[in-house]
């Protein structure tokens, strides 16, 4: 039987009031407006020292965690989440609420998996809002997580682990709800994903040697108007260059795909925006060796 402390924290993530415009002006240039995203918020709140996590088995550590799916639902959007955390095991709960903003009574579909990487564990939910964009964790198991937007038009939870996890998942109803259960694992994470100003790059990884040829950017980001740069160098001359849109970045975040043909050599590689401020790129810079 697991030993679990007698205190526990409860974080409720939650998307704080504030997003607006902002206005620039340049002396001979027309005014340019700038959506501000709205920022997130979390509140402490006592927990219930009994709420333990399940002493079931079924964790796993790779690969799909549970996939649950309904015939109908009254979710339409997926509320706020709250986080629990103890001596070995960290308790997460969504809950979905209707197109009014109510509490749903029935769960959307759900699959929970690990990315391949294992450092990623996603949470795909089948609604078409949300309230919670992004919030640094800081747990022993969890760095962060963010709430994107599919190019689907769904959405997926993504939890940045700062090591190897373990999870088990299930979903009830009546309010419709969802609960992912993390342990500490014991495999070493394979890559991680690399996160830089209003950008997640997913794949590929630092320091990874794909062929010479095409290869596929995947990630996620609020950057301006969805326009996602990509750009190869090697040294100081560019070699390849493209453009991706995501799917959100006014609600959320937005995942984007973009192939990129990549010569062979030392390519530096950035995925991001450019400044509006003063030009400059603002994102992730991985290292790819081409071969």
């Amino acid at each position: 039987m697991r030993s679990f402390g007698r205190l526990a924290l409860v974080l409720v993530v939650a998307c704080a009031p504030g997003a607006g415009e902002e206005t620039t002006t340049t002396p001979g240039a027309p005014s340019t407006t700038r959506v501000l995203v709205p920022t997130t918020s979390t509140t402490i709140e006592p927990a219930d020292p009994s709420a333990g996590c399940s002493e079931d088995e079924g964790f796993v550590d790779a690969g799909r965690v549970m996939s649950a799916g309904q015939a109908t639902s009254d979710t339409n959007t997926l509320g706020p989440i709250a986080w629990l955390v103890e001596d070995e095991c960290e308790r997460l709960t969504v809950q979905f609420e209707t197109t009014e903003g109510a509490p749903a009574t029935t769960p959307p579909a759900v699959i929970v998996e690990f990315l391949d990487s294992r450092q990623v564990l996603r949470i795909r939910v089948d609604v078409g809002s949300t309230v919670v964009t992004d919030q640094l964790m800081e747990t022993p198991l969890v760095d962060r997580l963010f709430v994107v937007r599919a190019l689907d038009g769904r959405m997926f939870i993504d939890l940045h682990l700062h090591g190897p996890a373990q999870a088990r998942a299930e979903v009830s109803m009546s309010p419709a709800r969802l609960t992912v259960e993390l342990e500490a694992g014991v495999q070493a994470l394979d890559t991680a994903a690399i996160i830089g100003g209003n950008t997640v790059l997913i794949s590929p990884s630092d320091g990874e040697q794909p062929p010479a040829g095409v290869i596929e950017i995947a990630g996620y980001a609020r950057v301006f108007e969805a326009n996602v740069l990509v750009v190869a160098s090697i040294g100081s001359r560019t070699v390849a260059q493209t453009t991706a849109t995501a799917a959100d970045w006014a609600e959320t975040w937005g995942e984007f795909r973009a192939p990129i043909q990549l010569p062979p050599g030392e390519v530096s590689l950035f995925v991001g925006e450019e400044s509006p401020a003063d030009g400059s790129r603002v994102g992730p810079t991985i290292n790819l060796t081409v071969r």
